[in-house]
């Protein structure tokens, strides 16, 4: 019997620096709205406005904590190509060369020059996962929706690190592209 993997369907969500914070937020604090599946990080109840360079903005963008060492906008391909923003498919972390905007928060504007990006499809598993899987960091993957083999998810790129949580993480539209939503599973072919 293969390891069923759960699907998490990521909506459009910012990472703030620690300078950008105070300058959306002031002296305002991250408040953890919801503990998200991996440890240490969580949904916080500020938001903020991402304006692209031709004036279209998206509302109430969830900001994800903890603070980051640098910004990171993670918007799906349909929402960066209306808010005009060039934004390449990235793994996180990876803001060379990434896209721009301007975040509005309650206390200010911060503009963003780099760091937009659309989240690559990924796998995230803790080293136990990875092992029983029998996958490495950073390896390009297959999967499959159960009982829909049919279906590849091609070029899925696996993240090993002790505080994940096994899932599959996809984009809204590359979601929509594969018939999946958060909580459907997957098994890697």
């Amino acid at each position: 019997m293969k390891t069923t993997i759960p699907v998490h369907v990521q909506y459009r969500h910012v990472h703030l620096s620690h300078a950008d914070r105070e300058v959306l937020f002031g002296s305002e604090k991250l408040t953890k709205r919801s503990e998200l599946a991996h440890r240490g990080q969580f949904s916080t109840d500020q938001t903020v406005r991402v304006v692209g360079p031709n004036g279209v903005e998206l509302e109430a963008v969830r900001v994800l904590g903890p603070e980051r060492e640098e910004t990171q906008v993670e918007l799906s391909p349909t929402e960066a190509f209306a808010l005009g923003i060039d934004a390449p498919v990235r793994l996180s972390g990876d803001l060379s060369r990434t896209g721009s905007c301007e975040l509005i928060g309650s206390n200010g504007k911060a503009t963003v020059r780099y760091g937009v990006i659309i989240p690559a499809r990924h796998l995230h598993c803790n080293e136990r996962d990875a092992a029983k899987l029998g996958v490495e960091h950073h390896q390009l993957v297959t999967l499959a929706p159960v009982g829909h083999p049919e279906t590849a998810i091609e070029l899925v790129s696996v993240r090993v690190h002790p505080t994940f949580a096994l899932s599959l993480h996809l984009s809204h539209d590359e979601a929509s592209e594969f018939w999946v939503e958060t909580g459907d599973e997957v098994i890697l072919l």
